[in-house]
């Protein structure tokens, strides 16, 4: 990954929940196993849910944003 700013870690490492950060890894390595569209609706959850709270994220919410993109079919040119 070496398209990724050079302090990626630390800065995605505050947003977590301290005490999710292990098992946030593994929700966040199986995200960038999912193809373009998956990964996509993956960044986009992250990202509002960024946007809309300064509060931790927790592995439950890491959880719910890998479903839903899991399921993630966009019509093409969206």
């Amino acid at each position: 990954m070496k398209h990724l700013p050079p302090d990626f870690a630390e800065d995605l490492a505050q947003v977590l929940e301290p005490a999710h950060r292990g098992a946030a890894a593994g929700i966040i390595k199986a995200a960038s196993s999912l193809d373009d569209e998956g990964l996509r609706t993956f960044l986009e959850l992250f990202a509002q849910r960024v946007r809309e709270s300064a509060a931790p994220i927790t592995h439950g919410e890491l959880k719910g944003f890998l479903a839903a993109s899991k399921g993630s079919r966009r019509s093409p040119g969206l």
